[in-house]
């Protein structure tokens, strides 16, 4: 089983590198060894240890030894340091961006926690976006495909919200899905489980809305077994609470058909408010924004 045991530290100025260490030395619980670059490298060759590993440096040379090794990376953008290789067919230089799974422009913000988020976008692992009382948030994965099928086919759950694509079709648009929006954005469409027994009980999360000029939207959808038992309520709160503190993005909007009573009064109740009504693909939706700051 793939687990983060070793965080490198390669090349940082001074600055920034007391500044990781000082995040990480809170940590230290998770039993996370942390050790310098050229000290360690010697020793983490390809296989068992790379994997095990993450690098956290500046250097492009260093960041492209972690990577061919099978090493997650995180890159601090230190400008003018490693960020320029000779182009010999125009005979001068070009800026180039070095080989990471991340990207950092300071350590203020880099623990182990998001060290760990890194190491698993690396290594392909769905990351836990949040957990309540009753559910596990977390990102969608292959292994839920059928059981998000069996979601859909519920009574009344595609009354107000768009099918899934036929099942080949959605298969390759789950796995463009994962690649693409939650490696670039780090958010969009969850799933949500039981935390009990790990069952597939529904999806909610947030995406920027082309019909609402790129704002973001929320979005959730809980299977029939389990409506009416204020599940919706509390993943929804929570996302909510994830996207002011943890995304620190100003406000959410949503938009719900007109009908949808339910939908409505839950938006209500997490705090949004109406703001107009608009048409989209021939349906009547209602618009609703809760702002954070």
């Amino acid at each position: 089983m793939l687990n983060l045991e070793y965080i490198l530290i390669g090349k940082l100025p001074e600055t920034e590198r007391d500044i990781l260490l000082e995040n990480l030395k809170t940590e230290r619980e998770y039993g996370w060894n942390v050790l310098e670059w050229d000290s360690a490298k010697e020793h983490i060759q390809e296989g068992a240890l790379a994997e095990k590993t993450i690098l956290v440096s500046g250097d492009a040379k260093e960041l492209s030894e972690a990577q061919r090794i099978g090493m997650a990376a995180l890159c601090y953008l230190m400008p003018g340091d490693g960020r320029t290789q000779r182009n010999e067919a125009a005979a001068g230089e070009m800026e180039v961006t070095p080989p990471a799974d991340m990207y950092a422009e300071g350590m203020e913000e880099i623990d182990g926690s998001f060290l760990q988020h890194v190491y698993e976008r690396h290594h392909h692992i769905p990351w836990i976006i949040l957990k309540t009382p009753r559910c596990i948030v977390k990102e969608f994965s292959m292994e839920y495909l059928d059981a998000l099928f069996e979601l859909y086919a519920g009574k009344g759950m595609t009354d107000y919200m768009e099918p899934l694509y036929p099942y080949e079709e959605e298969r390759e648009y789950q796995k463009a899905y994962i690649e693409q929006m939650y490696r670039f954005y780090g958010y969009g469409m969850w799933i949500v489980c039981d935390r009990n027994t790990g069952k597939l009980i529904g999806r909610a999360g947030v995406e920027h809305r082309e019909e609402l000029g790129g704002e973001l939207e929320l979005g959730y959808a809980i299977g029939v077994p389990w409506q009416r038992q204020g599940y919706a309520t509390e993943v929804c709160s929570a996302i909510l609470t994830y996207v002011k503190e943890e995304l620190m993005l100003p406000s959410v909007s949503c938009l719900i058909e007109e009908g949808n009573v339910v939908s409505e009064h839950l938006a209500q109740k997490l705090g949004f408010h109406y703001c107009e009504t608009v048409q989209i693909d021939g349906k009547q939706m209602r618009k609703y924004k809760v702002a954070f700051y």
